[in-house]
């Protein structure tokens, strides 16, 4: 699983911003052989839901059964321990596999966003 790049590279400059961040949190999952999983929360208000605290989880990845189940938990109780009302998973529409995975959780499939590259 490949978490970060060289020293210089786009992702390791993100995970040097990310740390510094104090509204997004990063979560790495370990075993007695390595790294197994990453997610990252970020707690945020705004003006929808009537400037409600709420939490995006992203980056969600697991190299082996079990541990995306332990990161969407901790999310779910990360979330909730810092005042968030909701929470927002973004999933690809190519991987329609997950919605019922995701469902088990509680999450519904409630949106569908937009993207466009800059």
């Amino acid at each position: 699983m490949r978490l970060f790049d060289a020293p210089g590279g786009p992702l390791a400059a993100a995970l040097r911003e990310l740390t510094s961040t104090p509204h997004v949190t990063l979560v790495v999952a370990e075993d007695d052989n390595g790294v197994v999983g990453t997610a990252q929360l970020t707690v945020t208000r705004g003006l929808a839901w009537d400037g409600a605290t709420r939490g995006h989880l992203e980056g969600i990845r697991a190299a082996r059964r079990g541990v995306t189940s332990a990161l969407l938990s901790w999310g779910i109780d990360e979330a909730r321990r810092r005042g968030c009302t909701r929470l927002h998973l973004d999933s690809g529409l190519a991987r329609a596999d997950l919605r019922d995975f995701y469902a088990r959780f509680g999450f519904e499939h409630s949106y569908q966003g937009f993207t466009r590259a800059l």
